[in-house]
């Protein structure tokens, strides 16, 4: 593990975490995202919630920068790291997954994949990434069109962002990673409603970003 690399992503997630605690927090239900007022300190958030974020934000972040190598799509990976947790925060509150932000990950990755290529000359893994996210982008537009009600179009948006991000490193990656955070998803959702009789849908952004982060580790490992 690179200790210096890990300490220095790890820190600068840490303090990208305090805005993300303003934005989630704020964050709608319905509309756009903004910056509020005090966002430099993490308000609207309460003290404990901006601190709980920026731990989450800098551990996460550590370990993206510890794991994966120095190279044109490290970024990509932090950002999708911290921004990720942000979507996280958001659809547990508010059962959304805005895409401004989904959308702002499938394009650092694939600017940053391209880069990446350029500098490489070898095409493949930018081929791959891109297949990876049409593939699964595309198989659940037409779940989400079938079965209404049971996936949004935030959920589809950052399940492809989730693959295109992943299939750069490997296919087994970008499969583990939809996988995983699908069956967490299901999980999560037959313990609840055996716990509570409900049959409410839950959000599915922490399992998939949490499918996306193990992925990563298991790549790097």
């Amino acid at each position: 593990m690179n200790t210096l690399t890990a300490s220095g992503l790890g820190l600068a997630g840490a303090l990208a975490g305090i805005p993300l605690s303003a934005i989630a927090c704020s964050a709608p239900a319905h509309g756009h995202l903004h910056l509020p007022e005090g966002w430099w300190h993490g308000a609207p958030a309460r003290p404990p919630t901006v601190a709980a974020v920026s731990l989450l934000t800098g551990t996460t972040t550590a370990v993206i920068g510890g794991l994966l190598p120095m190279s044109a799509t490290l970024p990509a990976y932090w950002l999708f790291a911290v921004v990720g947790v942000g979507l996280a925060i958001i659809d547990i509150r508010r059962r959304r997954l805005p895409h401004v932000l989904t959308g702002t990950l499938m394009a650092t990755c694939l600017i940053s994949f391209i880069v990446a290529t350029a500098v490489s000359g070898n095409p493949a893994p930018l081929l791959r990434a891109i297949i990876a996210g049409a593939i699964t982008t595309t198989t659940l537009v037409i779940i989400a069109l079938s079965l209404p009600g049971q996936l949004g179009l935030g959920d589809v948006t950052l399940a492809g962002a989730v693959t295109l991000s992943l299939g750069w490193l490997s296919w087994h990656s970008a499969a583990l990673g939809i996988v995983s955070g699908l069956t967490l998803q299901g999980f999560v959702g037959l313990a609840a409603r055996v716990r509570t009789g409900s049959s409410n849908t839950l959000p599915m952004g922490p399992a998939l970003v949490a499918g996306w982060l193990l992925a990563v580790v298991l790549h790097a490992e």
